[in-house]
């Protein structure tokens, strides 16, 4: 199938990025093709108006967009309807990121007001755990959510010999997360994050 719903009885736009047959040197990591190829055309390029596809080329996934004529599915060549996020978000035809679903939680235990200043942050060392920090007028509070529920960061005891250890305490709700900024560690507290480097 070549001409898309659209153009079947109107003529098809002329492409901004068409297909330019000239030689170049290098091949689509995707794919596989020369570029300036007829292969490349046919998996970069709409088959109905000739527009560069918005979403890449054919070898990655399965549905892609061109801007002119709407959502080409590649493996059945067949023309797909465009899909409206918005129906897509309010008939709950999506999956929530792993971080939203967290402060979700967070939100259901600790308060709406809190996790209202809780913002994700990313590391590269530990990536068993989602960590987030609760940011109020200048001060941190650290938190994580992982295997044990909902833990929250204090400073190493051995603070002499470990600067940047961190200890971490399980919070099941608000009271617990404030006993852990008054008073540090709980009884279930784990051992410091970097034991081994000072031990």
């Amino acid at each position: 199938m070549t001409t898309c719903p659209t153009h079947r009885t109107t003529p098809a736009l002329e492409p901004v990025q068409p297909h330019n047959p000239t030689y170049r040197t290098g091949i689509c990591k995707g794919c596989d093709a020369p570029a300036g190829s007829d292969y490349e055309r046919r998996s970069h390029h709409c088959p109905c108006c000739g527009e560069r596809l918005a979403s890449g080329c054919t070898g990655q996934p399965v549905r892609h967009s061109c801007p002119n004529c709407g959502t080409f599915d590649t493996s059945s060549t067949q023309w797909l309807p465009s899909v409206d996020p918005i129906i897509e978000l309010l008939a709950d035809h999506y999956t929530p990121t792993p971080w939203f679903q967290v402060w979700a939680q967070a939100a259901i235990r600790f308060g709406y007001d809190v996790a209202h200043h809780l913002a994700e942050v990313t590391t590269e060392i530990d990536r068993t755990h989602l960590y987030g920090e609760i940011v109020f007028r200048g001060s941190v509070l650290v938190i994580r959510h992982g295997r044990r529920g909902f833990e929250a960061a204090s400073d190493c005891p051995r603070r002499e010999e470990c600067r940047r250890g961190r200890v971490w305490t399980p919070v099941q709700i608000r009271e617990d997360l404030l006993n852990v900024r008054l008073n540090g560690p709980g009884p279930w507290a784990s051992e410091c994050d970097r034991a081994s480097r000072h031990s």
